[in-house]
């Protein structure tokens, strides 16, 4: 993608409550899913945005979170937000790569990363990421999937361009078991997540097209909203909980 499709894009999602499919709702589940009595101390929120689900995390455990994203107009919007809620204290922000970690500490009990693996690849992240966890931490990551082993073609042709990588369910499941991890539970996001994303994603839409005209950046989301309410049963989020077991650190 070209610096300048990056920035548009960038600024398209400055002004959206969530930069892709998720709630407070599906944080919360996805929260619950981590084993018994696993109380994380020290979470890597990874990719974070504007902090849709980092301000979850920090009303839902004690743990200290660091919110890592490249985008610092992300950032500041969280920032703002957190000390809005009293989490200030709680949330440390870094302004980072998530294909590096430089900036960040050396193990967490908890990382989380909601709709970001993808920007490097699914594989590649958890392959990349685990050596952040601790012996027995978890991962909490969901990621663009096919939930059909037919999906209709002006689908399968979108994501062929988009996201190439893109795997089913059970290529997912053994993609992180075969790096080592232990899949502890796993479930798909519900239609309202994408329906939330694509109605706080319209006003943002339309300042910047009338502050840059058209421009492909927005041509594509366009495309990418009516391929989902076409053909969304055919694809969608999973959320997986995943463990670095102890044997494994």
């Amino acid at each position: 993608m070209e610096e300048q499709d990056i920035a548009l894009l960038c600024e398209l999602f400055e002004g959206t409550p969530r930069q892709g499919p998720g709630s407070e709702a599906t944080t919360r589940r996805a929260l619950a899913c981590l084993p018994q009595g696993f109380q994380p101390q020290s979470i890597l929120d990874l990719g974070c945005g504007t902090g849709g689900s980092t301000l979850v995390l920090a009303d839902q455990t004690t743990a200290h979170i660091t919110a890592l994203d490249m985008h610092q107009p992300f950032l500041d919007t969280l920032r703002q937000d957190a000390q809005a809620q009293g989490f200030e204290k709680q949330i440390t922000m870094v302004c980072g790569d998530m294909a590096k970690l430089e900036d960040v500490g050396d193990s967490f009990d908890l990382l989380w990363a909601e709709g970001s693996a993808y920007s490097i690849g699914f594989e590649h992240a958890l392959s990349l990421w685990r050596a952040k966890l601790r012996a027995n931490g978890c991962l909490f990551v969901s990621e663009l999937t096919w939930f059909s082993t037919e999906p209709a073609e002006e689908a399968r042709a979108f994501f062929a361009k988009e996201y190439p990588e893109m795997k089913d369910e059970v290529a997912l499941r053994e993609c992180a078991e075969s790096l080592g991890y232990r899949v502890v539970e796993t479930f798909r996001l519900p239609a309202e997540d994408w329906q939330a994303y694509y109605a706080g994603l319209e006003p943002s839409l339309e300042r910047c097209r009338e502050r840059h005209g058209e421009h492909p950046v927005f041509t594509s989301t366009d495309q990418e909203r009516e391929i989902y309410e076409e053909f969304g049963s055919d694809y969608g989020y999973l959320g997986l909980m995943l463990e670095w077991p102890s044997l494994r650190g």
